[in-house]
């Protein structure tokens, strides 16, 4: 059955991580660069200042939301195999975890020692732990699906 509640979970899941891509992550204001950095890419707003990085540099964070932003979707259509949906937003949330961390201790800490300031987060570095959140709550439902179903097996 697709109209569940944990598939309302899971497209909130999704489409948290799609807003990554209109968010900003961060600010870095320092005495030579303004930055604001999103999921897809890094924005000076300094006029006539040589780019501290190219774009090559954000390849892997945008690569790692395309994907976790497909996946909840992916799950969604799975509902026949219960076991496998468990299974699958298991690794979606083990590859958030992952995801959470690398902007966290890699991503921000590269700009802003390039950068030469701290980091100033703003309302994107929220969404992955909403899609983390809304991915728990997916899981316990479909916990819950399978539960009941074998306790109705056992009444067979």
């Amino acid at each position: 059955m697709i109209q569940r509640l944990q598939s309302v979970y899971l497209l909130l899941s999704g489409l948290s991580l799609v807003l990554m891509f209109f968010f900003p992550i961060a600010w870095y204001y320092g005495e030579l660069h303004t930055l604001t950095f999103f999921v897809h890419r890094i924005v000076d707003h300094v006029p006539a200042s040589e780019p501290l990085f190219d774009s090559s540099f954000t390849i892997l964070p945008l690569l790692f939301t395309l994907l976790l932003a497909v996946m909840p979707v992916a799950v969604i259509f799975s509902f026949r195999n219960l076991d496998r949906q468990l299974k699958l937003t298991r690794i979606h949330m083990m590859l958030l975890l992952v995801f959470i961390a690398l902007l966290f201790f890699y991503y921000t800490d590269a700009i802003a020692t390039k950068a030469g300031t701290t980091a100033q987060y703003s309302f994107g570095v929220f969404l992955p732990l909403i899609a983390l959140v809304f991915n728990y709550m997916a899981q316990r439902g479909i916990g819950g699906d399978i539960r009941l179903i074998r306790s109705s097996d056992r009444i067979r």
